[in-house]
């Protein structure tokens, strides 16, 4: 049982000698271990003795509400942040992350909300630019771009590598700033809420990329709020409530009930019950209105169901 909130927690262990973790059907190999991570910001904690560990080949997802410290744990990682206490370990072994560079080192790259991208130049210099394997300071577009292009066909990943980022799509921007993350030898992807400016056919894309990586040996960490993105997609959950380390689940043993009492601490109902629409007419008509993606929309709104 999980303190006094009646959530049940999965039959799950952990082996920190072999750097084993036993899931569902087979062994994982540890890939990350944060244990008893602490940030602190003056008085408050933003992160209060938080551990989290990640597989290789496995999808984790932070779950937690907004301000539970999700970002806060991922920039730890990457370097942005210090922590004020706790220890971090890759393949078992003791690491100090003291800035992203360091991070990159480690196999670490995370994606961010907001893109960092330069608009004026193309998305294959946008990939390159800071890559530290050159030592001339000069971009090495013909060397790197099949380089690129490989990585592209590998994880089907669709990018006008010759296109400015200005003039694309918030999709394949988002896929510039992940392959800018594989390029670098990223073992471990981490994505701060990767679908909240995407359309549902460039989620489905990004899904689809994000379980090749997955097959290909890659750790992606998901920092999402969303639960039918934490039912079809990871493999485990992580929760944070508060700053603090509430447990973990595999998805699959779960449901979304369970993870929800677990992110605010009490039971909730996630059925919304509404009273049935009276006399209900079409109010407004719309027909022939087109949109960026070229798609025609013909419907009748019923008013009685806008609230």
């Amino acid at each position: 049982m999980l303190g006094n909130q009646g959530v049940t927690l999965c039959d799950y262990a952990w082996s920190y000698g072999s750097h084993v973790i036993r899931g569902e059907e087979d062994d994982v190999a540890e890939l990350l271990r944060m244990e008893n991570v602490s940030k602190c910001f003056g008085s408050f904690y933003a992160n209060q003795d938080v551990n989290l560990t990640v597989g290789e080949g496995e999808v984790h997802t932070l779950l937690g509400e907004n301000g539970a410290g999700k970002s806060t744990l991922m920039n730890v990682l990457i370097g942005l942040y210090q922590p004020t206490e706790g220890k971090i370990y890759m393949h078992g072994k003791e690491v100090h992350i003291s800035s992203p560079g360091i991070a990159v080192e480690h196999g670490i790259g995370m994606v961010h909300q907001h893109f960092m991208l330069i608009e004026d130049m193309t998305g294959l210099e946008n990939i390159i630019l800071g890559d530290k394997r050159h030592k001339s300071p000069l971009l090495q577009v013909a060397d790197d771009r099949k380089t690129v292009e490989e990585l592209m066909e590998r994880y089907g990943m669709d990018i006008d590598l010759d296109e400015k980022v200005g003039d694309m799509s918030i999709g394949m921007q988002q896929r510039v700033e992940i392959m800018k993350v594989l390029f670098r030898g990223a073992d471990i992807l981490i994505l701060d809420e990767p679908t909240a400016v995407l359309t549902p056919q460039e989620t489905e894309k990004l899904f689809a990329v994000l379980r090749n990586m997955k097959n290909d040996g890659k750790a992606i960490v998901i920092i999402t709020h969303k639960m039918n993105e934490v039912e079809s997609l990871s493999d485990r959950v992580a929760v944070l409530r508060h700053g603090e380390y509430i447990g973990d689940m595999i998805t699959s043993e779960t449901n979304a009930e369970e993870m929800t009492n677990m992110m605010v601490g009490r039971a909730v109902s996630l059925n919304i019950n509404r009273a049935e629409p009276v006399d209900p007419k079409p109010r407004i008509r719309v027909e022939g209105l087109t949109v960026p993606i070229s798609t025609v929309c013909f419907c009748d709104t019923d008013m009685s169901h806008i609230f």
